[in-house]
């Protein structure tokens, strides 16, 4: 039994690939059986791998899917095992890479095509990344920076070819290798390439991705744009002059029967249906001033102007809501505009007139005399004043005054406090408003709990 195991020993030890010091007897077969089964089960367990692969292509004879299986699992396997190794003497051998000098020719085109892309020579840059494409075709920057050449020449289509190429050669990699900036930048650059070419929603799509792969400052400006370009792009498909005009009768009926925020919403779609129409955006404009919102009420009577400079009712409505709001400077500057479009224009002479007399009057005891003499010669103000509904609505504007909007869109109301800011009990900012004049609620001195006017802290 000992002179086999001798034998047996000898017999492994001619292996050429093999060089293994003389062993003492008895101990070669335990080590050799152990050595044995190892080599046995990682052939099993190899075999397995391999048969699953197989069974995994659908086909096991085709030789297509067998060759596919080759090509995307031999890259994988060379970069785990990152280099085999043959024991010859004891040295270690390196596996050669025999691309290897290819690839250092494209690098060195690809430099040089950086150079000519620095000094916008969009042609010289695109042929050097061509060069480095040919000599190695599976690397996606190429692709990229080529795209990008095109681009700038306006070769969309190309462009489009040379990024999807460049995606695809990135995902196909395992996802450990997956260069995640150059992936993002590839998108990028596909995103760039669908807003060029109008396809907005797909230039967000890409964007987006992007930025989940890496965040760079300019896509996100990128993303920006793109998506305002879309909203742009909305709303002028919305544009229609003839259904806007149709909102804008709507919103004129429902503004005479008081209903203010039902208007103001038929006004809105006008505008939206056909925005270069002043008309429509003066017409807003005396929603919230009948609503009293002043501050929008005037961007939209700014709007009206600048839309149409000679448009005297916008202007006309300017003045009227920089009054409200207390502003005389600009109040008069509004009015003024009305004097040089239209010379001898009495509304604008009349504008001008009461922002003088708002400015003297203030909110002293001379104005609320003034407030006074209109109260005791108008006797449905006496009685809107004396009507304890209205007292309760004027005791919750003084403590709340944002609530008047609220108010505004009950009509039977609303004709009450349209009357009392004619007179000027509902006083804006710090001063009382002019005769006729709708404008908003912000509690100055005015009516006082005894009867009379003055007082602190009245209506």
């Amino acid at each position: 039994r000992g002179k086999r195991m001798e034998d047996r020993t000898h017999n492994l030890h001619r292996l050429d690939s093999f060089t293994a010091p003389a062993r003492p007897r008895g101990r070669p077969s335990r080590i050799l059986k152990i050595t044995g089964a190892i080599m046995f089960f990682a052939i099993m367990f190899c075999g397995g791998f391999v048969k699953n692969a197989v069974e995994n292509l659908g086909n096991p004879t085709s030789i297509t899917n067998l060759s596919s299986f080759r090509a995307r699992t031999a890259p994988a396997c060379s970069r785990s095992l990152g280099r085999i190794f043959a024991l010859r003497g004891g040295e270690e051998l390196e596996m050669i890479d025999e691309a290897a000098p290819d690839k250092e020719r494209a690098l060195a085109e690809k430099e040089k095509g950086n150079d000519f892309y620095l000094k916008q020579d969009w042609e010289n840059a695109m042929e050097h990344y061509s060069k480095a494409i040919e000599l190695d075709p599976k690397h996606p920057v190429y692709l990229n920076n080529r795209a990008a050449c095109l681009i700038n020449l306006e070769r969309l289509d190309d462009a489009k070819t040379d990024v999807q190429k460049a995606i695809s050669l990135e995902i196909d990699k395992p996802m450990c290798d997956q260069d995640e900036k150059a992936l993002a930048r590839s998108y990028s650059r596909m995103g760039t390439i669908c807003s060029k070419m109008g396809n907005h929603t797909g230039a967000i799509w890409y964007y987006k991705n992007s930025m989940l792969e890496h965040s760079f400052d300019d896509t996100a400006t990128k993303l920006r744009y793109a998506e305002e370009a879309m909203r742009e792009a909305a709303a002028l498909a919305y544009i229609d002059p003839a259904k806007s005009l149709e909102a804008k009768e709507k919103g004129n009926k429902l503004f005479r029967e008081g209903s203010y925020p039902e208007a103001l919403k038929m006004y809105s779609e006008a505008i939206k249906r056909n925005p270069k129409d002043p008309k429509v955006w003066n017409n807003r404009a005396a929603c919230y001033q009948k609503l009293f919102e002043l501050k929008s009420g005037i961007k939209d009577a700014e709007k009206a102007v600048k839309l149409d400079p000679t448009y005297l009712k916008g202007w006309s409505r300017l003045g009227q809501m920089y009054y409200g709001t207390r502003d005389m400077k600009n109040a008069v500057k509004a009015f003024k505009e009305m004097e040089k479009i239209d010379p001898g224009n009495l509304d604008a002479s009349k504008g001008i007139r009461m922002c003088e007399q708002a400015s003297g009057m203030g909110g002293g005891p001379a104005g609320q005399a003034e407030v006074e003499r209109r109260v005791r010669s108008d006797p449905e103000a006496m009685q809107i004043l004396q009507d304890p509904q209205m007292q309760s609505v004027l005791k919750d504007l003084q403590q709340n005054p944002t609530a008047a909007s609220k108010y505004m869109a009950d009509p039977p109301i609303a004709r009450k406090l349209q009357k009392l800011i004619e007179v000027g009990v509902i006083q804006t900012q710090n001063g009382p408003p002019p005769p006729g004049y709708g404008g908003g609620y912000g509690g100055g001195g005015g009516y006082g709990g005894g009867g009379g006017y003055g007082g602190g802290g009245g209506y």
